[in-house]
């Protein structure tokens, strides 16, 4: 039986054994809370409560997979956020329809994306000073936008525009939808998203190459992948990532304001490093970053039941972030 395990352990990549572990760590977590509080835990709204928190710490996360796979990180991602919402109700308070402005600000996503990539890969800027140079300029711009104060759907001056438009982020799945009643779009719209994404870099080529970048960023470019356009693109899926996330957060609130998104950079990050991507880069998968953001769900949604304070619930996460970093560190030392 031992024998058998050791052998199915020994075919699993690193990022399913962290996914495994991660997983568990989430079931038992689950069981507890619903040890703990069973009534509340447990109730239907409170578990759709957790799925849609989870939502915007996902879809940042997913962006942010795709820089640390292959060995970058991107600190602006809550505010190109915030930039976005921004964008997208800015737009339609200027009469501009729902898809058009929703198309120009996903547009804007990859741009600064590709602001990102050019900064690092052709100006050589680390990624930690280029994001976070880049982070005070989509703040920046958001608040020139709006001359600082927040903008509201209601400003459109359309109804039926407004309603349009809520239903993206704050819209559900009526009761009578087999297996879907009640969902939120927004979880819906995650799930997807997250599948192209786990697509695109388990099942193809780019994908392939960002592992590749990743792993061996010197032997990644002797054995003939364009670094360059490889890195430039997972900082346009990052860019993308966090405007999608804005403009679901924006449309649940009917409102967008350019504070929106600050530390969510931080919190995705965690929620990968937790799930079990690795900050040094080369693995990990959109999997490990929903079960990781499952996590954190669960753990805020489980402590704030049981009358937690916020602060502690910083030092809760704030201990497991380095706890996840610790293990992380002894594998690859162990590996040497």
């Amino acid at each position: 039986m031992t024998a058998t395990i050791k052998r199915i352990s020994s075919r699993l990549s690193i990022a399913t054994k962290k996914a495994i572990f991660s997983g568990t760590a989430l079931v038992l977590m689950f069981i507890v809370f619903s040890i703990l509080k069973p009534t509340v835990f447990l109730e239907k709204s409170n578990l759709i409560n957790i799925t849609q928190q989870v939502v915007t710490y996902s879809i940042i996360g997913f962006g942010l997979t795709f820089c640390l796979v292959c060995g970058g990180t991107d600190l602006s991602a809550g505010a190109s956020m915030g930039l976005g919402g921004i964008i997208v109700v800015y737009l339609l308070s200027k009469q501009v329809s729902i898809p058009m402005a929703i198309t120009l600000a996903l547009i804007f996503g990859i741009l600064m994306g590709i602001l990102n990539g050019f900064s690092i890969e052709v100006l050589g800027v680390v990624p930690f000073i280029a994001t976070l140079g880049t982070q005070w300029v989509f703040r920046g711009l958001a608040y020139v936008l709006v001359a600082g104060a927040p903008i509201y759907v209601n400003s459109v001056g359309n109804k039926q525009i407004e309603d349009a438009f809520y239903q993206l982020g704050g819209g559900r799945f009526a009761d009578t939808v087999p297996l879907l009643g009640s969902v939120p779009y927004s979880v819906v719209i995650t799930f997807v998203y997250g599948f192209i994404l786990l697509f695109i870099i388990t099942k193809t080529k780019i994908g392939r190459q960002i592992y590749a970048c990743g792993s061996n960023h010197a032997a990644a470019r002797l054995s003939g992948i364009d670094v360059i356009t490889t890195r430039m693109f997972a900082y346009c899926v990052s860019g993308l990532s966090a405007v999608i996330c804005g403009i679901l957060v924006a449309s649940r609130a009917s409102s967008a304001q350019p504070t929106a998104g600050i530390g969510y950079e931080l919190e995705a990050i965690a929620a990968s490093v937790v799930g079990g991507v690795s900050i040094n880069g080369g693995e990990g998968t959109i999997l490990n970053t929903i079960i990781g953001a499952l996590i954190m769900g669960v753990l805020r949604n489980g402590l704030n039941l049981n009358g937690v304070s916020s602060f502690w619930q910083m030092v809760i996460i704030g201990v497991i972030v380095v706890a996840a970093c610790a293990m992380e560190a002894q594998r690859r030392k162990k590996n040497g």
